[in-house]
This record gives structure tokens, C-alpha cells and sequence, in this order.
């Protein structure tokens, strides 16, 4: 049983390091490039795609993974696992929501272009939104290293 826990607990910080990893560089090329007049679609387009192939699946994968090392060795109603839940729900919520803006947000800068009030505000809202996401992944990643109240 160790060993499944230890093999599933791999598998869960590798998903955990791919998929928010990738989700935070992508927040960055957001920042850098979202807005170049040239290539602001198709960095728009590609983060797009990005989120819903990879960063998303990496999402739920690390629900499941997180939920077999649960079913292995932890109570489900420890605090800190249902407080993690919490914030993962949220989590997924902020990203689902993230992705309705980043539509939007393609969609303005092709037919507005970034220099609109439109796409300004929107492209604000995906970052406010990227932050809030970045800081539950924090918490949630204080929840399980430090796993507060066992």
C-alpha cells in the first residue's frame, strides 16, 4: 500500500509541477505578448488551446490523483483535505470562468484590437482573475505540505 501511495503521490506533484507550471509561464507570456498588435491572436489562440488540452486535464488529473492518495491513507474529513477541496473547486471555477474571458478577449482583439476600452477591461479581468487562481494554487499547496491541524 506505501508503494501505490508513494507511486500515486509521483505521479500527483508531477501533474501538479506540468500543468500549473505550464499554467503560470502562460500567465506570463499573457503579460508580455497578449497585447503585441503582430502576433496578440495567435498568442491569444495558442493560450487558449493550451489551457483546454493541458492545463485543465492537469486539473482534474490532480483531483484524482489527489483523491486515490485520500482513499489510501488519509481520513476524507480531515480539515485540511476538505479546505484543499474547497479551494480546488473555486480553482476550477476561476479557470472555467478564465477561459470564457480569454474568448472574449480574442475575440475583442480581433475585432476591436488591444488598443479598445473593451479589450483593456477584459484583458484586466483575465489578469485579476490569474492572480486569484495563482494564490489558491498557493494555498492549496500550503495545505498539503504543511497539513495544518494533523
Amino acid at each position: 500500500m506505501a508503494t501505490e501511495y508513494i507511486f500515486t503521490k509521483f505521479f500527483h506533484i508531477l501533474i501538479a509541477i506540468l500543468a500549473l507550471g505550464t499554467s503560470a509561464g502562460l500567465g506570463i507570456l499573457l503579460e508580455l505578448y497578449g497585447d503585441h498588435p503582430t502576433h496578440g491572436a495567435y498568442v491569444l489562440g495558442a493560450i487558449k488551446r493550451l489551457v483546454t488540452f493541458f492545463v485543465i486535464p492537469g486539473y482534474l488529473l490532480m483531483l484524482a490523483t489527489g483523491l486515490w492518495m485520500v482513499h489510501l491513507s488519509w481520513p476524507l474529513k480531515t480539515t485540511w483535505i476538505l479546505a484543499a477541496l474547497a479551494l480546488w473547486s473555486i480553482g476550477l471555477l476561476a479557470l472555467t470562468i478564465s477561459q470564457w474571458v480569454l474568448t472574449k478577449q480574442l475575440r475583442l482583439f480581433e475585432t476591436s484590437g488591444p488598443g479598445s476600452s473593451s479589450y483593456r477591461g477584459t484583458s484586466l479581468l483575465g489578469r485579476v482573475l490569474g492572480a486569484g487562481t495563482g494564490l489558491l494554487v498557493i494555498a492549496i499547496l500550503y495545505l498539503m505540505v504543511f497539513k495544518p491541524g494533523t
